[in-house]
């Protein structure tokens, strides 16, 4: 029994590993797709074409080892609409904080005087493109690849759904308990890591606190809705939503201020 337990401690810390490894492989596959082309007549400014192209490509690597792994193993990965009711609900919800967390954002980014200028021209195409960007490809690429294919994985590898912290949800919605799991929080936490920035040659590591606080924070929101829900697609209309209301906000911020 001892060393059955061992070996499966093993196994989970090997798939973790993988799936680690492959968080990081996709990401720069997509960079390396993406230089190759140049965008200048589409995208003057580099502001959504490459990165366009990057997420395309890691979605795409992502679908291909879940079609792998579902013939293989035959788990589900919640490319259904599940519970729409649940789905729908976790939507508006979390739309509603997004929307008051990008207004005191940026009172608070006014009042400090750090309201950021981007580094493009404030005209359409830069505007749409970027919007048209994050409310199309930054949920679904990113969805698929930190939540779909890590949480579904890791309940495999687990035999089972661990249960961490159970909490009671909104009673004016429903008297239901919502749970935060343990592939839940490794997958936040490896979506996480994938926002640090690191260079080999020379080493370097950078990254923002205050981005991976939040992608932690967003991470197991979108992971709770992904389970409760038993579909990736509100997590991704979730993390989409998110992208779009905060870079539409500094957009509107910076043209109040013109």
């Amino acid at each position: 029994m001892e060393n059955e337990k061992r070996n499966d401690i093993f196994f989970n810390i090997i798939i973790i590993l993988l799936l680690l490894l492959f968080q990081q492989l996709a990401p720069a596959t997509g960079r390396f797709v993406a230089s190759i082309f140049t965008f200048a007549t589409i995208d003057e400014y580099g502001v959504f074409a490459w990165i366009s192209v990057h997420h395309i490509v890691q979605m795409l690597l992502a679908i291909i080892a879940i079609v792998i792994i579902t013939k293989t193993l035959k788990l589900d990965f919640g490319f259904i609409f599940g519970d729409r009711k649940t789905g729908v609900e976790f939507v508006i919800n979390f739309t509603i904080v997004a929307l008051v967390f990008a207004l005191i954002w940026h009172l608070g980014a006014q009042a400090l005087g750090n309201v950021g200028i981007p580094n493009h021209p404030l005209n359409f195409n830069n505007i749409a493109g970027q919007l048209g960007f994050q409310l199309l490809l930054t949920g679904p690429s990113e969805e698929i690849l930190f939540r779909a294919l890590p949480i579904t994985l890791l309940v495999y590898s687990f035999s089972e759904s661990k249960v961490v912290y159970s909490f009671q949800e909104n009673k004016v919605l429903r008297n239901e308990k919502l749970c935060i799991s343990l592939e839940n929080i490794i997958a936040a936490l490896l979506f996480s890591l994938a926002h640090v920035r690191w260079s080999l040659n020379p080493f370097s590591i950078n990254a923002s606190w205050v981005q991976l606080i939040l992608s932690i924070a967003l991470g197991l929101w979108y992971g709770v809705a992904y389970q409760k829900s038993k579909s990736i697609i509100y997590p991704m209309a979730m993390h989409s939503i998110w992208n779009v209301v905060m870079v539409g906000a500094r957009y509107i911020h910076l043209a109040l201020l013109q």
